[in-house]
This record gives C-alpha cells, sequence and structure tokens, in this order.
C-alpha cells in the first residue's frame, strides 16, 4: 500500500519504545487511535445536517432567504461535495491517513469562518436587491459545499478509513465506539448553538466551531495520529503475526458464521472465506460485485430519510399539531440518547452475525420508523408516536452504519479500502443532499411528510429483502 508518511509522532514512538526497553508487551496503540478517532468524528458536526439545521433560522434571517432556498442550496452543495470523496479515499491510501486528515482539519476550521465571512461581504455589496439575493444564495452555496465536502463526508470518510487500518476482527466494535462521538455532538451542540448565536451571532458562532475543529483534531494529528499498526512495529488487532485480510481465518468465521442449523456447512464456510480473502479488490472489481450495490443502496436510502427525519424535524413536529421547536428537541434527543446507548452492543453483533442478516433487519426497522411516523398524525398519542418512530430509527440507522465499513474492509481487504470506503461515502453524500429535497417537495404536493414516508419504507422493505443475499465476493 502505497503510503509516503511512514514516520510515527514522537509521543506514539515514545510510548512503543518505552514499553520496549521494559521488555514490556507494548499496549495496543489501536486503541488510541480509536480514542483519537472517536473525537474526530464529532469534529465533523460543523458539516452535520444537525448542526446546519441549528443555524437555519439565522442565517435565513439574516440573508433573507426563504426555507425552500435555504434547502435547494443545502441540497446543491451537498450533491456537489459528494463527487470529490472517492479522491479522498484515494489520497489516503496514497498519502496516509495522518497527511490528509490534518489537511481536511485545517481546512474544514477555515470554511467555518468562510460562511460568516461570505454573508459579511454579500451583505457589504449593497448590490440591486435581486442581485443581492442571488448573491447570498451562491455564497450559501459556496459555504454549504465546504463545510459538507470537509466536514460531512472528508472528515468522517478518513476517520473510519483509520480505524480499518488498525482493526479486522474487532472493527465492528471500534466503529461502535468511534461513532458514539456523534450522538454525543447530537446531544450537546444544538442546544449549545442556540445559546451562542443569541449571545454572538450566528457567524461568530460558526467561526468559534471552526477553532473547535483546529484545537481538537490538529494536536491529535501532529502527535497520536500513526496510519497504520506496522508504522509503529505492531500488527492489526494486535495479533502477534502480521496479516492483512488474506491469512487470518478467524475473522471470517466470525463474519460468516453459521448459525446451529448450519453446523454442518462449518468447513465449506471456511473454506469460501479463507479463499475470497486472499484477494485485496480495487474499487471498480468492487463495484462490479453485488455485494456492494446491495450494502450501497441500503446505506444511501438510510441516509436521505434519515438526514429528512432530522432535517425537517420541526416542520414534522408541526404537521402533527404539537410544539414544533420543543418536541423536536425531545425527539432528537431521543436519537442521541438512544444511538448511544446501543452502538457497543450493535458493534458486539457486527463482530459475531452474518452481514446479510444484520443488513436486513436494519432495513425492516428503518420502515418501521417510517410507518409510524405517517400514522402518528391518525392517532391520540402523536408524540408517543413520534419518539418511537424516532427510536425505532436510531435502531436502524445505528445498526447499519456500523456494518458498513466492517463489510467493505472485510470483503474487500485493506489495500484499496480508502478509495472503495469514499466511494460509498459519495453516494451517501448524495442521499443526504436528496432527502430533505424530496421530501419537502412531496411535502409541498400532498400536504403532509405521510405519503413520502410510506413510499420510503416500501423501498426499506424491497431492500431488505434484497439484503438477505448478500455474500461474501470471488474473484
Amino acid at each position: 500500500m502505497p503510503n509516503t508518511d511512514h514516520k510515527p509522532p514522537l509521543l506514539a514512538r515514545s510510548l512503543a519504545n518505552r514499553a520496549s526497553t521494559r521488555n514490556r508487551k507494548p499496549i495496543f496503540y489501536g486503541w488510541a487511535m480509536l480514542a483519537a478517532t472517536t473525537l474526530t468524528t464529532m469534529a465533523t458536526s460543523p458539516g452535520q445536517s444537525f448542526v446546519v439545521g441549528s443555524f437555519s433560522e439565522a442565517i435565513r434571517a439574516d440573508l433573507r432567504i426563504s426555507l425552500q432556498e435555504f434547502a435547494a442550496a443545502y441540497m446543491i452543495a451537498t450533491f456537489i461535495a459528494s463527487l470529490p470523496l472517492t479522491l479522498v479515499g484515494r489520497l489516503s491510501d496514497k498519502l496516509g491517513t495522518r497527511t490528509v486528515m490534518g489537511t481536511v482539519a485545517l481546512l474544514l476550521g477555515l470554511a467555518c469562518m468562510i460562511i460568516g465571512l461570505l454573508a459579511f461581504a454579500v451583505q457589504r455589496l449593497k448590490l440591486q436587491d435581486n442581485l443581492d439575493h442571488y448573491a447570498a444564495l451562491a455564497a450559501l452555496t459556496v459555504s454549504f459545499f465546504l463545510l459538507r465536502f470537509l466536514g460531512q463526508g472528508a472528515l468522517g470518510l478518513v476517520s473510519s478509513h483509520t480505524l480499518a487500518m488498525w482493526f479486522e476482527r474487532k472493527l465492528g466494535l471500534a466503529e461502535s465506539i468511534r461513532h458514539l462521538g456523534m450522538p454525543l455532538a447530537l446531544a450537546v451542540l444544538p442546544a449549545a448553538i442556540v445559546l451562542s448565536i443569541e449571545a454572538i451571532g450566528w457567524k461568530t458562532t460558526y467561526a468559534l466551531l471552526g477553532l473547535l475543529v483546529w484545537i481538537i483534531v490538529l494536536p491529535l494529528v501532529a502527535l497520536v495520529h500513526v496510519n497504520r499498526p506496522e508504522d509503529l512495529g505492531q500488527h492489526v488487532d494486535n495479533d502477534a503475526f502480521e496479516h492483512t485480510h488474506d491469512t487470518h481465518e478467524e475473522i471470517n468465521i466470525e463474519l460468516d458464521a453459521p448459525s446451529v442449523g448450519d453446523a454442518g456447512d462449518m468447513h465449506e464456510t471456511k473454506e469460501r472465506a479463507t479463499d475470497s480473502a486472499l484477494y485485496q479488490f480495487t474499487l471498480k472489481e468492487a463495484m462490479r460485485t453485488p455485494a456492494y450495490w446491495i450494502v450501497t443502496a441500503s446505506m444511501v436510502l438510510s441516509a436521505a430519510v434519515g438526514t429528512a427525519f432530522v432535517f425537517h424535524t420541526q416542520p414534522m413536529m408541526s404537521d402533527l399539531g404539537l410544539p414544533p421547536e420543543k418536541t423536536a428537541a425531545a425527539v432528537v434527543a431521543t436519537l442521541g440518547v438512544i444511538t448511544i446507548i446501543t452502538s457497543i452492543p450493535f458493534g458486539y453483533l457486527v463482530d459475531r452475525f452474518r452481514p446479510r442478516y444484520l443488513l436486513a433487519v436494519s432495513g425492516f426497522l428503518l420502515a418501521g420508523a417510517c410507518v409510524l411516523y405517517a400514522a402518528a398524525a391518525s392517532t391520540a398519542h402523536a408524540a408517543l408516536m413520534a419518539h418511537a418512530s424516532y427510536f425505532i430509527l436510531a435502531l436502524a440507522q445505528g445498526l447499519l452504519f456500523l456494518l458498513a465499513s466492517p463489510i467493505f474492509a472485510r470483503y474487500y481487504g485493506r489495500t484499496h479500502h480508502g478509495a472503495i470506503r469514499g466511494s460509498l461515502t459519495t453516494f451517501m453524500v448524495i442521499g443526504t443532499s436528496a432527502g430533505p429535497f424530496v421530501f419537502a417537495a412531496a411535502r409541498a404536493i400532498t400536504g403532509d411528510f405521510n405519503a413520502i414516508y410510506i413510499a420510503s419504507a416500501v423501498i426499506a422493505v424491497i431492500l431488505a429483502i434484497w439484503a438477505t443475499r448478500l455474500s461474501r465476493p470471488t474473484m
């Protein structure tokens, strides 16, 4: 695997040297990388939908744009931001995750400052009314592109790719811990952002988020981040021998472990797993396998529907006759808390059960969340049904997003994992860009969100059935 950034930071080298001089087995440095990537996952927040949504009222009032225009700018920017992500994955493979993560974090901090500067510049131009309006929309779209590409896209991608360099058998557990960073941010940041906007304005608040990204990520890159365990003389999963996804049978047996009723097929499963693991897939080869598209389709639908749930929370609660701001905050809190509680148990499941069954379960859960919300308006317990829909959504997305990186790393190997994972992130970001706009358009046509959620439930069930056909690709 080409990599131009081999030399680990001084802190990592000193810890390894200290253990060797004392004739002790060094502590597996992958756990330090897990802690670091959990923090960098939190640092993607300025580009995430729940943070952008927290600025919606203030930005729209300041730039005098409508909700539909705000959503359209977000959709266009997010779609364009998805296009370069495969390149980011390739650069991570070539240059190392440390170099790419440091660069992305530096640029993300700048993007958080640029959004306010562009808005200020547009307001100072004092153009004619129509030109002012279009200039504001253009500035907002450019700003959203930078935030979505660098935050939700690139930094999230590199954080996930980093873990795949350190873990194989335990990658599901590691991903579940890393993902705790996002619900923690979800529970804390929206309320803090609202208070900060009231005190110092939205432009300064976004700039402070950029400073926070630098404070969190740049020291980690400089002092802690190590690209691969081999750079410290260690091996994936802290094994005593080197393996690059091509000699270790246990991971494959665990991933496709037969159920009790399949015990007679254990030998066949072991042979199939070992043979397929010998091959390191390129992106083009991975995209020619059915497994790639089964996983990607499920991820894109979940990204689109989940983003719509978060982005449109206030109008969704208003449609149910509930106080929009108060109830929206409460149901989003439900989403965050359940995600935190279930993340590690789901990671345990990902490491021990066949992915096709877990992928199917996540699809049926997503369908259930959609149906629960659509049915809420026709019951006398709309608030309870709303909480239930976000509860089920947390289960569906928590399980599905923990599956993606382990499936691709275990099915296709580590050599081109950055490019393959980057392509998936590209498709997912396209889903997040389309979801809010499509759901808003459906509401404008039908008068509420019910029809589009029922349609989404039907698609989710179809994909869940397709997921039962998922199997390890072979070459």
